[in-house]
């Protein structure tokens, strides 16, 4: 289930046990984007949202602001740049703001290492952004909201962070799940911390206010038919994620051109379009 790494002194036994008190004091250590992606969701899904309640909330954070100044002025919205936040917001249109807005305020902090994991920091953020935009993709035929997906993709392994970061913080960073066998980690991380990631996550984002109709496909993303109320957004997150992981597999590393045309990467148009957008969020030429 998971791996031991030979220490170079004697190491003693530590206490593991991931306590609601501990994803507590990890959440509030976050940055203040977080608590922005909440808010702005609200006001995107009011019935009635001003442009300026919206710039009010993106001007919270000077760096947010300029990056949907940035998107609005890509040659795909406007062969000119932005004249201001609010010409930005309106050239984008709500659901592109939105996704905006979530992929840079959750960026900073998904774009990690995962030690315990063996994970490195881009191909945990491209996981996440991955299985976001394949959900974003699959909504519609289900009949779910595009939003909501996109959000529920982009949070989906959330606790895999808050696992990594409380053994890293009870000094037991020697510990690593298989990092070959990534079906079988819910259950290792059960036996060192007693609770898998999914739960982890869904404590986390209910402390930060989500609802429930994001926090429940997450916390069930392991069995969706455990779901209660969304479980169509479970199901759907748990076909997205394993999209996410075979594409992220596939991809050139950070910066590096592809070698190949994109579709003959990853096997067919769809995957090829969710690789383009990913290398394109990153900066990557192509």
């Amino acid at each position: 289930m998971y791996a031991i790494a030979p220490p170079s002194a004697p190491v003693l036994p530590v206490d593991t046990l991931l306590r609601p008190a501990d994803l507590e004091a990890y959440a509030r250590e976050m940055p203040i984007a977080t608590a922005v992606l909440p808010r702005l969701q609200a006001l995107l899904l009011a019935e009635e949202t001003s442009i300026s309640d919206v710039v009010d909330l993106v001007m919270l954070d000077p760096s947010l602001a300029l990056r949907v100044m940035q998107a609005a002025s890509n040659a795909r919205h406007s062969p000119r740049p932005a004249g201001s936040l609010a010409e930005a917001l309106q050239r984008l249109g709500a659901d592109e703001v939105y996704r905006v807005t979530a992929a840079f305020a959750l960026g900073r902090f998904l774009n990690r290492p995962l030690r315990s994991y063996c994970i490195g920091p881009t191909e945990y953020w491209r996981r996440s952004l991955a299985c976001a935009l394949a959900m974003v993709d699959l909504a519609p035929a289900n009949g779910l909201d595009e939003r909501v997906a996109y959000t529920v993709g982009l949070l989906h392994a959330l606790g895999m962070l808050f696992i990594d970061r409380h053994l890293r913080c009870v000094g037991a960073p020697h510990l690593r799940f298989d990092a070959h066998s990534p079906g079988l980690w819910p259950k290792a991380e059960v036996m060192l911390t007693g609770m898998n990631h999914a739960r982890a996550a869904a404590f986390v984002l209910r402390a930060w206010n989500f609802s429930e109709e994001i926090v429940e496909p997450i916390e069930h993303q392991l069995r969706p038919g455990a779901a209660t109320r969304f479980r169509a957004m479970a199901s759907l997150l748990a076909e997205a994620r394993t999209v996410a992981t075979e594409l992220v597999a596939k991809l050139p590393a950070p910066g590096q051109e592809p070698g190949r045309p994109l579709l003959e990467l990853v096997g067919d148009e769809w995957r090829a379009s969710l690789a383009e957008q990913i290398l394109l969020v990153e900066g990557t030429p192509l």
